[in-house]
Order: C-alpha cells, then structure tokens, then sequence
C-alpha cells in the first residue's frame, strides 16, 4: 500500500497527504506497481468514451486528460530532454539545459509537435470501426513498463537528482523481473482482447523502442535521469498509438 500510495505522490496530481517511508522496499515497490497506475490513469480516460464526442474532439480529451492527472511530469522531461538534445551541445553542457527551469525554443517546438500529432493519430485511432476501448487502458501501462525497465536496466547520468536518489534505493534486479512479468501479462491481454498479431506486434515494437531508446540515451547523456525516464513515456505511448493505427488501417 505505502509503494502505491508513493507511485500516486510523485507521479499523479491525487493528494497523498501523508509521510511515507522511503526506504528500499518501498521505492522498489513503487517502480514495481508504475504499470499499474498507468493502467488507473488509462481506466479514468475509458470514461470519457461514455461521452457523444467526436474522435478529434475524444482523442484531445483523452491526451488532455492524461497530462492533467500526471501533472505535467512526463512532457516536462520531454520538453527538457528535446532542449538539451537538440542544442547539440556537449554533454555537461546538456545536463546544465536539463537542470534549467526555462523552457527554450527548441523544447516549445517539441511539445507542439509531439501534443499535436498525438492527439491526431489517437482521433484517428478512434474513427477506425475495429477500435476497442483496451487499449486506452493498456497503452499508458505499457509506456509506463518501459520506464521501468529504462530504469532498471540504465545507470544513472548524474549523482544527484531524484532520480538519482530512486536508483540508489531501488532494487533493479526485482524491478526488472516485475516489469517483464507486465509486459507479459500486457501482451497476453492485448491478443486475448483484441487480435494476436496486434499483440506480437506490440511486443516486437515495445522490446524495439527500449533498446534503441536506451541506446541512444548512453551515446548522448551516458545514463539515465528523471526527464529522460519522462520523455521515454510519451515517446513510447506515440509510438503504440501510431503502431496501432498502421494496424487497425
């Protein structure tokens, strides 16, 4: 309960008006229940399909939607993370942009694009006939395993910083196994829900994007930090929802 309710102080704008050990088991516990909050945060967005909107105006809702509750966290780190990566700047320079509070030019370009082609492959999704509403659930759960195994799998990029401070508490071996155990369980909803093909084929594109997401997070910043482990969320839930709709078409 202490893991879920941590997931839910640092990762959601819920009140948890408590103080809550941060110890080993907890922190591991909290990276080891992630999926599962984002699985909550994709139940609440179901809802809106309750609503007679049309699929443009659903798809922003439901991306809207999912910035509010995480509190902006994640697109943060995306806005950060595009700053220091397309500054083309060494890489103490890159952590110096990432540290930054302000938000620079190429960060505003960034987000636009990303908020923008989002909310118009997620209407699309929505418009195809063979939609079913899982996979707003499951797409969140699944960008939030790969956080974890991000995580788990990655050295930290800096000695100091949250993320940094997780990392040293977590245990990554046990997080690691948990998440594979999600991924699996994920991957077995999908065909058992949906279609069998849809599901191997997210379980190819998801293994895909975290080697390669991880390959090029050590050739340009050397480790990991918050706002990488941020921007490979909404990073990753595009690539599904644009997976998706290549195979729903």
């Amino acid at each position: 309960m202490n893991s879920l309710l941590l997931a839910l102080q640092f990762f959601t704008i819920i009140p948890v008006h408590k103080n809550l050990p941060m110890e080993r088991r907890s922190i591991t516990g909290m990276y080891s229940m992630f999926p599962f909050l984002g699985a909550l945060l994709g139940a609440v967005a179901c809802l809106l399909l309750y609503f007679n909107w049309s699929p443009l105006m659903t798809g922003f809702s439901i991306v809207l939607l999912g910035i509010l509750l995480s509190g902006g966290l994640h697109m943060d780190g995306f806005i950060d993370t595009s700053d220091a990566f397309f500054s083309y700047k060494d890489r103490l320079k890159r952590f110096d942009i990432l540290d930054d509070p302000r938000v620079g030019a190429f960060g505003v370009m960034a987000v636009v694009l990303l908020i923008v082609g989002k909310v118009i492959i997620v209407s699309e999704v929505l418009a195809v006939e063979s939609f079913q509403w899982i996979f707003i659930l499951l797409i969140p759960y699944f960008s939030r395993i790969t956080l974890a195994t991000l995580f788990s799998l990655t050295n930290s990029a800096k000695t100091s910083g949250l993320a940094y401070f997780f990392k040293q508490k977590m245990n990554g071996n046990v997080v690691l196994i948990v998440a594979a155990c999600h991924f699996l369980i994920g991957v077995a909803v999908v065909g058992w829900q949906t279609d069998w093909l849809i599901a191997v084929t997210f379980a190819v594109v998801l293994f895909g994007f975290i080697c390669l997401f991880r390959g090029w997070i050590l050739r340009n910043f050397g480790g990991v930090t918050g706002d990488l482990l941020g921007a490979s969320v909404e990073v990753s839930e595009v690539v599904l929802w644009l997976t998706l709709l290549l195979l729903l078409s």
